[in-house]
């Protein structure tokens, strides 16, 4: 699956010494933009396989995900399969202030309205403690073998999941990155209140696994 996506692999010496990242992701957005759409279905088909195979879409578990903006992976093969086997699905909510992402029930009673960033949100459901999740499947702009995450800026999911940088032993939620191969650098540049990713899927092997 890797070698059918035809993206040149960077390394942060080919651009520079410690590159910002609005530069590297404005590189990384124009790669991801560029695969085609058979390329990317059948990655994310695959990624929704290696979530089941991986035991994380089981009956009963609460897992949340995200509603694609552009070129995103998008998590819809996933969030599916995991309605499909009886996991419960959580979509998150972007508040009005502050930082802190809310995370709504998805299944056939959900009404939708348009949230921020005109990024289609839940209007009704139950609500969910993100501590108390199973899995979190994030959306990615880029990241790298040592499960650093660069998203779109604004710090979400970082303030949501800050207390996972608390716990010494079993942090839950387990969270996953979603992302093709092309958008994974050798290293990125990380802040101290960056998200570690415990697992990446591309559609092709599982990434960073730890």
């Amino acid at each position: 699956m890797e070698q059918a996506i035809n993206c040149r692999y960077l390394t942060l010496n080919s651009l520079s010494p410690h590159p910002e990242k609005s530069s590297l992701r404005r590189w990384l957005r124009q790669q991801r933009a560029a695969l085609s759409p058979r390329v990317r279905q059948h990655a994310e088909l695959q990624a929704a396989r290696q979530a089941k195979a991986n035991g994380w879409l089981r009956h009963g578990k609460r897992i949340a995900a995200y509603i694609p903006v552009g070129s995103e992976f998008s998590p819809w093969p996933l969030i599916l399969l995991a309605l499909h086997r009886g996991a419960e699905v959580y979509l998150p909510q972007i508040p009005a202030r502050g930082r802190q992402l809310r995370f709504v029930r998805f299944d056939q009673h959900s009404l939708w309205t348009v949230g921020q960033y005109g990024i289609p949100e839940l209007l009704n459901g139950q609500s969910y403690l993100p501590r108390r999740l199973d899995s979190v499947f994030l959306p990615l702009v880029g990241f790298d073998a040592s499960g650093g995450r660069l998203g779109q800026g604004g710090g979400y999911y970082d303030a949501t999941f800050a207390f996972r940088r608390n716990r010494r032993h079993w942090k839950k939620p387990r969270l996953i990155g979603l992302g093709f191969t092309c958008q994974q650098v050798e290293a990125l540049p990380k802040d101290p209140w960056d998200l570690c990713l415990d697992a990446v899927l591309t559609g092709g092997s599982l990434d960073n696994e730890r």
